[in-house]
C-alpha cells in the first residue's frame, strides 16, 4: 500500500526564492503530543526568508519544507486552528504542529487576521512589555 502524499514547496539548498521547488512528497504523521493539521492559510515572514538562506538562529537541515505558521483545520477534530510548528512544514496542504501550539479560532476571525496574531503580533507585544514599558493611561 502507497503511503498518502501532498504537495509542498521544498528546498534543496540555500539561496533565493529560486531554490524553493513544488513537489509531491509524503505526507506527514502526527506523533505523540502533535496533530496533523490541513493547511488552509501561511505566514510568510523574516524568519522564513533567513531560514531559506540558512542565516538564522538556528541551524537549517536540507531538505526542508520551510514555513512555521498556519492556520487550518484539525485533522482530529475538525476544529479550525492557528498554530506554529516545529521548525518547519507549514509551506504544504498538510502541517504536523505540537498539539500544544494550536489555539482554536473563531469562526468570524479571518485566516490572515488570525495568522498576524503570531509571529508579528508576539513580537509587538513582546517588544511593547520590555522595552515600552507602556504606563496606565500612555498610548503608542
Amino acid at each position: 500500500m502507497t503511503a498518502p502524499t501532498m504537495h509542498a514547496v521544498r528546498q534543496h539548498e540555500f539561496g533565493g526564492p529560486d531554490v524553493l521547488v513544488h513537489e509531491e512528497v509524503p505526507r506527514p504523521v502526527a506523533g505523540d503530543g502533535e496533530v496533523l493539521v490541513r493547511v488552509r492559510s501561511i505566514g510568510v515572514n523574516f524568519a522564513d526568508t533567513h531560514t531559506r538562506e540558512n542565516k538564522y538562529v538556528q541551524q537549517a537541515h536540507l531538505p526542508l519544507i520551510p514555513g512555521q505558521e498556519v492556520v487550518g483545520t484539525r485533522e482530529d477534530t475538525g476544529e479550525r486552528v492557528v498554530a506554529m510548528t516545529q521548525g518547519g512544514g507549514a509551506y504544504a496542504e498538510w502541517a504536523v504542529v505540537p498539539e500544544d501550539r494550536c489555539v482554536a479560532l473563531p469562526d468570524d476571525l479571518p485566516d490572515d487576521q488570525a495568522l498576524g496574531l503570531l509571529v508579528q503580533g508576539l513580537t509587538a507585544w513582546h517588544l511593547h512589555r520590555t522595552c515600552g514599558r507602556l504606563g496606565g493611561g500612555e498610548t503608542v
